[in-house]
């Protein structure tokens, strides 16, 4: 007999009984804290959410992985299974199906609950889960009606990631319209959802000139995490296997005659923007470092700002447009188209912090991706982008 598929009435009733006891649990904790919560500062409540969304989210995605089932779906007699038969979901499809709570709660997961044959969600769709009426006890799983074989494939072994890169890209399992899609997708979630996220605590966060340094550098930072997410989400078929995705995006290692090739890139474009500069017009860019809160007063919004320009938007950004979408396209293609396209996303995507750097900015997503292509690993990328945000960070603080 095949799993019962479960409709969204049963699934609404177990959502609200989590939700109603994570809200009790969060006015009892704040209770008893001995703070005033009204004279709060505006970095500890950003802190404070963060660490209670992560919190539940953990609840959400570590239950469903150990047990496949919250304190709501065991009240209910439903629980979570995946449609390759496994016995328990992995950690990445019970991550991935409650990240996209977040686009689901929006009134997509509610239609697609009604509307599909499996009654699954977007998240489930994408994790490949189902919700179903749970077995019971000591009773052997039923099947899964239109799944694979429950009987588990034969471990494959994950790429080397040990050995240095020669020329060659990573064999790559995405092609062109998988990076497409992707690319669609993943930057119609990076600009709706953080500022949705943080709008409930800075109200102004759609008004860089008005919205708090908190606010922004919040806003980016999810930004960022959604680009590594959903670059990591495809390169493991959204299993969140990191040994198996981060090699596929080009993090391996590298011969030393890379170094060479990273500042040969770098002094490309910057001769190519002096000259951009001296015959076409100048560049005009908003300064996002100050935006972010560079030259905050508070030390601790400061130093983050800059460990976001730096570090983390250099690291999500190559893995997201040279990792997965060049390397999708370079799959299928030849270098110079596929260095063209993406090296224009690129400059299209930082338009809106001014319209005449996108130039500049696409040519160098252009040399990033040739240099990604001669070396083999996007680590030179990766340190030429930080290279570059590390000099227009210090201009930033000389004239803070």
């Amino acid at each position: 007999m095949s799993s019962v598929y479960v409709g969204f009435w049963r699934r609404a009733l177990a959502a609200s009984l989590d939700n109603f006891v994570w809200f009790f649990g969060v006015l009892i904790v704040l209770g008893w804290l001995p703070v005033d919560v009204a004279n709060v500062s505006n970095t500890a409540a950003y802190l404070g959410v963060v660490i209670v969304f992560s919190l539940w989210f953990n609840y959400f995605a570590i239950c469903e992985w150990r047990w496949g089932q919250t304190i709501g779906k065991n009240a209910t007699g439903i629980e979570v299974r995946s449609l390759d038969g496994a016995e328990r979901l992995s950690l990445g499809q019970a991550s991935l199906r409650n990240l996209l709570r977040l686009i689901d709660f929006f009134g997509i997961g509610e239609l697609m609950i009604v509307a599909t044959k499996r009654k699954q969600r977007l998240g489930d769709k994408a994790a490949k889960t189902v919700v179903v009426r749970r077995a019971p006890r000591g009773a052997a799983l039923a099947p899964i009606s239109g799944g694979a074989d429950p009987t588990p494939a034969p471990p494959i072994a994950p790429p080397e990631a040990e050995e240095v890169a020669g020329p060659e890209l990573p064999k790559v399992p995405w092609g062109v319209g998988d990076s497409v899609w992707g690319l669609i997708g993943g930057l119609v979630l990076v600009v709706i959802v953080p500022p949705l996220l943080v709008l409930p605590f800075d109200s102004n966060i759609g008004n860089p000139d008005k919205a708090s340094d908190a606010g922004i550098l919040a806003t980016q930072a999810l930004f960022d995490v959604f680009l590594v997410a959903i670059a990591i989400g495809m390169a493991s078929q959204w299993r969140f296997r990191l040994r198996e995705a981060l090699p596929l995006l080009g993090l391996r290692r590298f011969a030393p005659s890379a170094i060479g090739w990273m500042f040969a890139v770098l002094g490309t474009y910057y001769a190519g923007a002096i000259l951009f500069s001296a015959i076409v017009i100048q560049p005009k860019q908003e300064d996002i470092g100050k935006e972010l809160g560079v030259c905050n007063p508070g030390i601790g919004i400061a130093i983050a700002a800059v460990l976001a320009v730096v570090v983390i938007a250099p690291i999500a950004e190559e893995l997201f447009f040279r990792g997965f979408f060049f390397g999708g396209l370079r799959s299928r293609w030849s270098l110079w188209p596929s260095a063209l396209l993406s090296g224009a996303i690129f400059g299209l995507v930082h338009a809106p912090t001014g319209p005449t750097a996108a130039i500049p900015l696409a040519g160098l997503g252009v040399g990033l991706a040739w240099l990604y292509n001669r070396t083999g690993s996007l680590w030179p990328c990766v340190l030429a982008h930080l290279l570059n945000n590390g000099i227009a960070i210090g201009v930033v603080v000389t004239q803070c």
